[in-house]
């Protein structure tokens, strides 16, 4: 492979970021969306202000990785090492999952396609650099490779990328369970098992040795009143910071107890979309044994909104799994001649255009108007399904 094959991918994943930056409205320093106080970006830049081992209000400063990064770097501005930071998360988010789906066998259209859906998704990759404070998009960018070194089989990078990835945001031990995907050459699953463990080990013992390093001080009032007032006016938000409470006051109250279809939505269609998520549904049915691989990482991305109370932000992190499966749904349907090459790339690239003319500030996904486009692929899908019924009845000869 030449060195011009070899950075595709990310070349890829690097335009469709200059195409978000350039279409988005980012938090920087002195905007009015940058200024709201109380929001998440105000916790990372006072862990990177004060040191990564001097902050103390949790969840924030266990996510040590990019604050630490920004630390380090000193004297260049925080604003532009955050950035960077985001740009490079998302760039190899993109191009992680690019491989990824030729590593499946996909062809560099659907690759281009499943490219197209992962940075459509709604409150993903696009907020990620709108609000580049966040170490979301490194996370993202860790959770894509996690998948593509789990599809390779390659169990040294697969570690060491959990192990980083978990330093900046808990999120991505949602990959631990692909870990089972990189004994597949010995299929004795005691011993899948026992390559799955080592190489989840190093993230579980880093993700612990934080907590232990960085203790929360989330009710030490003299601390809180010591922060930025952007902080300390809400002592209400971060009081109190336990997983038990948590999982009472939001996973069973809010979560179990208030389900609706709202919430349902927004875990699904609401955060990737009609295409997406239909294509999703019919990849399972055309390659069920990496839906199976795939799942138990989908539902530990869903199970942060037992503890949180955001939605569509943390589900996007599931994207790369999700639009893996999609392009496989298209795959089924090429196959079966109700799509023809390419035209999976039209829509998802049509989803992506939709994504970005809601305008600068608009990260949600239009449900409704998303579901026009997945209208008309079903539309182009039931016209070729009747057409090739009517080829089948017709008489030969």
């Amino acid at each position: 492979m030449t060195a011009a094959r070899a950075a595709l991918p990310f070349a890829a994943g690097a335009a469709f970021v200059a195409a978000v930056l350039l279409t988005t409205s980012l938090r920087l320093e002195g905007t009015a969306a940058y200024l709201d106080p109380g929001w998440d970006r105000h916790y990372y830049r006072e862990a990177a202000e004060r040191g990564p081992l001097a902050f103390h209000v949790a969840p924030y400063c266990w996510r040590v990785l990019v604050p630490a990064v920004a630390w380090a770097l000193g004297p260049i501005p925080l604003a532009w090492s955050f950035l960077f930071a985001a740009v490079l998360g998302a760039v190899v988010a993109g191009g992680a999952t690019w491989l990824a789906a030729r590593e499946l066998g996909h062809p560099a259209s659907r690759a281009a396609g499943a490219l197209a859906l992962l940075f459509a998704t709604g409150w993903g990759l696009r907020y990620q650099l709108a609000d580049f404070w966040l170490p979301d998009a490194v996370a993202s960018g860790a959770f894509a490779l996690c998948i593509l070194f789990a599809l390779r089989g390659q169990p040294r990078a697969f570690a060491a990328t959990l192990a980083v990835g978990v330093l900046a945001k808990e999120s991505v031990l949602a990959a631990a369970p692909l870990a089972v995907m990189l004994g597949t050459a010995e299929r004795r699953w005691p011993w899948r098992l026992l390559v799955a463990g080592v190489a989840v080990a190093p993230a579980l013992a880093g993700a612990l040795a934080v907590r232990w390093l960085v203790p929360a001080w989330n009710d030490d009032a003299g601390y809180i009143a010591s922060l930025p007032p952007v902080i300390s006016r809400f002592p209400e938000i971060v009081a109190g910071y336990d997983y038990r409470v948590l999982v009472r006051d939001i996973g069973w109250d809010e979560r179990v107890r208030g389900f609706d279809l709202e919430l349902a939505r927004a875990m699904t269609t609401g955060t990737f979309g009609w295409l997406a998520v239909g294509l999703a549904v019919a990849g399972c049915a055309g390659r069920p044994r990496l839906a199976l691989a795939l799942a138990p990482s989908l539902l530990l991305v869903e199970a942060q909104l037992l503890v949180a109370r955001d939605t569509e932000r943390l589900v996007a992190f599931g994207a790369p799994a999700v639009v893996l499966l999609a392009a496989e749904g298209a795959a089924l349907l090429e196959r079966r001649g109700l799509l023809a090459a390419g035209e999976f790339a039209v829509l998802a690239f049509g989803a992506f255009a939709l994504a970005l003319s809601g305008g600068r500030e608009a990260f949600g996904l239009n449900h409704g108007v998303h579901g026009l486009l997945f209208a008309l692929g079903l539309g182009v899908v039931l016209v070729r399904s009747l057409q090739r019924r009517a080829w089948r009845a017709t008489p030969r000869g």
